[in-house]
């Protein structure tokens, strides 16, 4: 299955090189509203938050269903990509945003959330069991410089035939684990 026609004219219509993360909202919108309609009781919501110790703001799209938070996605430049510390910064930021969800009741299995940086993603698992977060953090080591995100890590690319095979299984997985999800 592909894209929408409209999905993937808006995403063409960025400029991939652009640094204004605002650029990509609208495609991101239009995508998640295309995977959680509406009439299956999904609601994506924007949520402006402030980086810590920033005056800059990011905004988190976040899909719930009957008001329960089940997927995020958190949108940087494709520039990001290329820079360590803008990849860092994305993990940092993903990671406090699930001690943030975790601190309330989840009551999937698991809860989702992507970083996507343009068209690239990188996919975020918390396992509610055991509070286990993946990928795994790689930790600083203060000898050295280390790539605590390394670019890998945002392999998926929304646009190609394997990451939209990648979203949709996730998006799938999602459903299915809030199926029974009441208000």
């Amino acid at each position: 299955m592909t894209w929408s026609d409209s999905v993937v004219e808006q995403f063409s219509l960025v400029d991939l090189f652009t640094t204004d993360e605002s650029d990509f909202y609208g495609p991101y919108n239009t995508l998640l509203f295309e995977l959680f309609p509406a009439n299956e009781h999904y609601q994506v919501s924007p949520q402006f938050k402030r980086i810590t110790g920033s005056m800059d703001f990011t905004v988190l799209y976040i899909v719930s269903k009957r008001k329960v938070p089940v997927f995020f996605v958190e949108i940087k430049t494709y520039l990001a990509l290329d820079k360590v510390s803008s990849r860092t910064e994305a993990d940092d930021q993903m990671r406090k945003r699930f001690v943030e969800f975790a601190s309330g009741s989840v009551p999937t299995p698991k809860l989702v959330g992507l970083s996507a940086m343009g068209t690239h993603f990188s996919i975020y698992e918390l396992t509610t069991a055991n509070n286990q977060l993946l990928p795994v953090r790689i930790i600083p080591d203060p000898r050295f410089l280390i790539d605590t995100a390394p670019k890998e890590q945002w392999s998926y690319d929304i646009l190609d035939p394997a990451g939209e095979a990648k979203m949709r299984e996730i998006v799938e997985e999602v459903k299915a684990m809030s199926v029974d999800l009441n208000p």
